[in-house]
């Protein structure tokens, strides 16, 4: 039986699917720093479900929430890539699929022509009888479309005589603050995390400023909306009023859809970087995606004989300054065969000095969540 490699770079189509990994995510590394983006491990499973038959399509559909008709989901894909395509002027808004294929095999047609249509992923072969050089194939495409922000994915351990397929999918935002930081303000701040320590953090600001923002009672936190220049992203940002309060907030954010009104806020927020990197297969079988990982895996419709799913994984990065955010993630499979306020309101103070969560979106989609719990 072959295996079939998946790496996603780091951005949702589908708000539902996207919300359940990352809760799962928050909850597991609840004491580290997170930078995810569900989005990009969306898409690469999408196409997964586009090449899958039988029982491993409907778990696939299940836990995507899919429209049970392959081309409404192609149109659904192809429009967001259409989308997608020049829309942002000033920020840098990139998403890539690519599918490398294992040159002694090929890829069922059907798949390849819809995948290459709606997905915008091109089907490249490598040579597994180099596994050195197919590595450095596959690294080399992955840092080019991160800007060198994420530089590995796979290693030559990956590679062998069993591997058919791998499918990436990156994805990378740069973009300027619509109101940038004076980075004269910035200082050491105490930062205290839910364990009660403190430590130091680099904390950008005040910055007064009129954005969207609110405080809602029944989730004990403020939020507010950073927005980037000329662009149609944003990060919101969530922190609890109580230092130990960020999980019980989390839990309750996904679907956000709360309004938020134009007010002045002081805003202090921190300095950070984050890399982050973690196998997602145990993540998936968690939301119902068992069968293709397995010898039951059904993937007839991508490539001929016995394939499974060998390994899910994604690394991202994301670093956040005076001047704007600059974020990445990469996300891999291994298939083997087998209301307004007026000016007299007093500002609102908002201090992220202790664990908060973000996410990177615009109106529709969430490219990037993640959480910041110490420096």
């Amino acid at each position: 039986m072959k295996y079939l490699v998946f790496l996603f770079l780091a951005t949702s189509v589908s708000a539902s699917f996207t919300d359940d990994v990352y809760q799962i995510l928050a909850k597991e590394d609840s004491d580290k720093n997170i930078i995810s983006s569900p989005l990009s491990l969306e898409i690469v499973m999408a196409l997964l479900y586009m090449g899958s038959k039988g029982n491993t399509a409907k778990e696939l559909q299940t836990a995507l929430k899919l429209p049970g008709d392959r081309n409404d989901v192609a149109k659904k894909y192809k429009d967001f890539f259409t989308n997608l395509h020049g829309r942002e002027k000033i920020a840098i808004l990139e998403l890539a699929n690519r599918i490398y294929v294992n040159d002694q095999i090929s890829l069922v047609p059907e798949f390849n022509k819809i995948v290459a249509d709606s997905f915008k992923a091109e089907a490249v072969p490598i040579s597994v009888r180099n596994p050195t050089s197919a590595a450095a194939t596959i690294n080399s495409w992955v840092s080019g479309h991160t800007r060198n922000k994420i530089s590995k994915i796979v290693d030559p351990e990956h590679i062998n005589d069993g591997l058919s397929t791998i499918l990436i999918n990156a994805i990378y935002f740069k973009g300027e603050w619509q109101y940038k930081f004076n980075k004269a303000y910035t200082m050491k701040h105490i930062f205290r995390t839910s364990s009660n320590q403190e430590l130091q953090v680099d904390m950008m600001g005040p910055n007064k400023i009129d954005i969207m923002a609110n405080e809602f009672a029944d989730l004990d936190a403020k939020v507010i909306e950073l927005p980037y220049r000329n662009s149609s992203l944003s990060m919101q940002i969530f922190l609890p009023n109580r230092i130990d309060g960020l999980s019980k907030l989390e839990s309750q954010i996904g679907r956000f859809d709360r309004d938020l009104r134009r007010q002045t806020v002081i805003v202090q927020i921190p300095k950070f970087k984050i890399e982050f990197e973690k196998k997602l297969e145990e993540v998936l079988k968690k939301l119902g995606i068992q069968s293709v990982f397995g010898n039951a895996a059904d993937l007839r419709g991508m490539v001929s004989g016995k394939t499974k799913v060998s390994q899910v994984f994604q690394k991202a990065f994301l670093e956040v300054n005076e001047e704007g955010a600059e974020a990445a993630a990469v996300t891999g499979f291994i298939m083997v065969r087998f209301s307004q306020c007026l000016a007299k309101c007093d500002p609102m103070t908002f201090t992220a000095d202790h664990p908060f969560a973000f996410l990177i979106r615009d109106e529709k989609t969430i490219y990037f969540q993640g959480h910041f719990v110490k420096p």
